[in-house]
C-alpha cells in the first residue's frame, strides 16, 4: 500500500474571485480544490498538454502555409498561381498569426510587438 506522504495542511485566504478561478479550473480537469492545487505546484506552464496539443496543431498549419509559400515562390514566373490564390495564402498566414496569438494570450505570455 502507497504511504500518504501529505502530512502538511495549508490554511489560505483567497478572494471569491480567486476561489472561484481556482475551483472552474479544477473542475475543468476533474479534480477537487486540494489536488489541483497540488497539481498547479507541479505545472509548468510549458508541459501542460492542451498547450502542447495547440502548438502541435498550429504546427501542422505553419507547414501547410510554408508548402504554399513554396509553391508560390517556385511558380511565380510561370503564372500558375494567381493573384487570388496569393490572397487566400496571406489570409491563411493573417488567421495562423491570430491563433498564435490567442494561444499565447490563452496561456499567459505576451505577444511579441516586433511584427
Amino acid at each position: 500500500m502507497k504511504k500518504n506522504n501529505k502530512d502538511i495542511t495549508k490554511r489560505v485566504r483567497l478572494t471569491e474571485n480567486e476561489c472561484r478561478k481556482i475551483m472552474k479550473e479544477a473542475k475543468k480537469k476533474n479534480m477537487n480544490f486540494s489536488a489541483y492545487v497540488r497539481y498547479a505546484a507541479k505545472l509548468d506552464k510549458n508541459m501542460d498538454p492542451e498547450f502542447i496539443k495547440a502548438i502541435y496543431k498550429l504546427a501542422n498549419e505553419i507547414n501547410y502555409i510554408g508548402h504554399n509559400i513554396n509553391q508560390v515562390v517556385k511558380n511565380n514566373n510561370s503564372k500558375l498561381y494567381s493573384e487570388i490564390d496569393k490572397a487566400r495564402l496571406m489570409e491563411y498566414m493573417r488567421i495562423l498569426n491570430e491563433k498564435v496569438e490567442s494561444l499565447l494570450k490563452q496561456n499567459g505570455y505576451k505577444q511579441n510587438s516586433s511584427h
